[in-house]
């Protein structure tokens, strides 16, 4: 399996979405009474990432970079590295090279060594050690840590001192859907990506 790069560097023309929505997804058992009705739900902690990317109408010559970055992966076999493209960088005031301080996998808290007084805001996305991970509740930096709860947990433990990046933090992807473009006169119409997060 190969890394494609998602090419919207090279040209935001064709590859920066229109559209945009990243959503967890949740592995659960609910299991049911057949008799009182009442439920129990165990989360099996294997949260994972979708997203969708909606691509706009575009020139013929761009339609076809898109035609070849789609044959390019392969179905699933290959995967691309995505991040949020509606907040690539923070609300929060969180910069510089912050790390991480020693999380064990199934945490959905994580302590981050960070100037005191940055922030970091509900919604913000930050990347550690390849985990793409939401913060859930407003957090500020005191005494140089700042203790961010997340949506997700983390499906790995975190050694201390690994990088958090806040710019463009991504996660790996796989294409699950099979986008094609359609032409017609003058232009090629947009096209709609689904991708599911790569899990080893």
């Amino acid at each position: 399996m190969s890394l494609i790069i998602y090419p919207v560097a090279g040209d935001s023309r064709a590859f920066l979405p229109a559209a945009f929505s990243l959503a967890m997804q949740t592995n659960q058992r609910a299991f049911a009474s057949p008799f009182g009705g009442s439920e129990q739900v165990t989360d099996m902690l294997n949260d994972r990432w979708s997203c969708t990317l909606d691509l706009p109408p575009t020139e013929h010559n761009r339609a076809a970079k898109r035609e070849s970055f789609v044959e390019a992966m392969r179905g699933q076999a290959n995967h691309t590295e995505l991040y949020h493209f509606g907040r690539p960088t923070p609300l929060g005031t969180l910069s510089g090279s912050p790390t991480a301080q020693t999380t064990l996998q199934g945490a959905s808290v994580i302590v981050i060594n960070a100037t005191t007084g940055q922030t970091l805001l509900a919604g913000d996305m930050i990347g550690v050690d390849g985990l793409l991970l939401r913060v859930a509740a407003d957090c500020t930096s005191s005494a140089g840590a700042i203790t961010v709860t997340l949506t997700n947990r983390l499906r790995r433990s975190v050694t201390s001192g690994a990088a958090v990046v806040w710019d463009r933090p991504t996660a790996p992807f796989r294409l699950a859907s099979t986008p094609s473009v359609r032409y017609v006169a003058g232009y090629a119409e947009g096209v709609k990506l689904d991708f599911v997060e790569k899990v080893d």
